[in-house]
């Protein structure tokens, strides 16, 4: 009588059974992946309102961040290719589950995605927007990357860039910024400036408010307003301030090229990164607000010095000598 009975199994077996233990060992730890069980990407619509370089060169700089996270894919839709079915598509219930954030570049595009997407499954940014209250109205959730330098900030960076600009002519249009103004105003005043307004409901009024008040400025500052702002109006207030010697204040690239001063300019594929970092936050549970956008101030030295005008020797950031 046999006590005891061997069974002789193969070596391959033996191997492929402790192989198994050992994956189901490590798999009940944690240590690998349970196929199957991968979280899903999280969806990005990013909604261009023109195919315009400024626009384009934001969603370069979105994209450069976010595709540095492999748990986010993101897709481009130009609005202007977008008819009304496949607008219903995107921005109804079908869009609002398939992407959880919704990112809107330009005017046109947050308007609509803000009308579009009223049950607010879906998370909204507007990025590149001026005056985004306007746009998506007032009571809605304002969140984004706005175009609005706040007014204290632009005093601020007026007074070191051009310390010898105490008068400032705002040349604007009531109906439009009356608020500006009246902020403008109290912040200057807190600094030693004065703001003078230069008050037109038309463009062609501005000949006559400019020649009213060129002996009451020491520099004159343009803002973004529908009424006054045209490329043929700068270039006529860029020359005729010149002439005077008085320093003309824009807010981009146009106006430094025209001959300002000093230009508040963006950087457009950084305005899309800083979009991007905000995307970042708010995906790991930061509540969303509307944000001050990235900005540079460019001196214009050719003019500062044609002008005769002091300047300190160095900058502090964000000023700089123009390129």
């Amino acid at each position: 009588m046999k006590l005891f009975e061997f069974h002789a199994f193969p070596v391959s077996e033996v191997l492929g059974t402790r192989v198994l233990l050992m994956a189901l060992c490590l798999l009940i730890l944690g240590f690998l992946p349970s196929y199957g069980s991968q979280t899903p990407p999280v969806k990005v619509a990013i909604i261009v309102s023109r195919h315009i370089g400024p626009y384009l060169e934001a969603v370069e700089g979105l994209e450069s961040v976010l595709s540095d996270h492999s748990g986010i894919e993101s897709q481009i839709f130009r609005l202007e290719k977008l008819d009304a079915e496949e607008q219903k598509q995107l921005f109804g219930r079908k869009g609002e589950k398939e992407f959880s954030i919704f990112i809107a570049v330009g005017p046109a595009a947050a308007f609509t995605v803000w009308k579009a997407t009223g049950k607010q499954e879906a998370r909204t940014l507007y990025l590149m927007v001026l005056n985004p209250g306007k746009v998506i109205g007032g009571k809605r959730t304002n969140c984004g990357i706005s175009l609005n330098i706040p007014v204290q900030t632009q005093v601020e960076m007026i007074r070191q860039g051009l310390p010898g600009a105490k008068r400032l002519g705002l040349l604007y249009d009531p109906e439009h910024n009356a608020d500006f103004f009246r902020r403008a105003e109290v912040f200057a005043s807190a600094l030693e400036l004065e703001v003078i307004p230069l008050r037109v409901s038309s463009k062609k009024e501005i000949p006559s408010a400019l020649a009213r008040h060129w002996d009451n400025m020491n520099a004159i500052w343009l803002i973004p307003d529908r009424t006054v702002i045209s490329e043929s109006i700068v270039k006529f207030v860029s020359k005729e301030a010149f002439l005077r010697k008085i320093p003309l204040i824009g807010y981009n690239r146009f106006f430094y090229e025209t001959g300002a001063a000093l230009a508040f300019v963006f950087n457009y594929r950084s305005l899309g990164e800083q979009c991007a970092h905000k995307v970042l936050r708010i995906l790991s549970g930061e509540n969303c607000q509307s944000t001050p956008p990235r900005f540079e101030v460019w001196i214009n030295k050719r003019v500062v010095e044609k002008l005769g005008l002091k300047h300190p020797d160095e900058y502090l950031s964000p000023i700089q000598i123009g390129p």
